[in-house]
């Protein structure tokens, strides 16, 4: 996923495995959204939720496993 910075204005990229990650998170948490810093200055970019499932419409949430207790 390319992101621009909103302090530097610099692209820089977030992997599969982060965004997938930053769902969980979301998701887990219940955020409004997500932040990542920007490698070039260090700053925090604050990406929702719409924007990382567009990046990763395969995703599916967690189940928990109070939620679905396997016997």
């Amino acid at each position: 996923m390319q992101i621009r910075c909103t302090n530097c204005h610099r692209p820089f990229a977030i992997g599969k495995d982060t965004v997938h990650a930053a769902l969980d998170a979301i998701h887990a948490e219940n955020l409004n959204h997500y932040n990542v810093q920007c490698p070039h200055c260090r700053r925090v970019n604050r990406l929702s939720p719409m924007e990382l499932k567009r990046a990763a419409p395969d995703w599916q949430p967690e189940q928990d496993s109070a939620d679905n207790p396997e016997e």
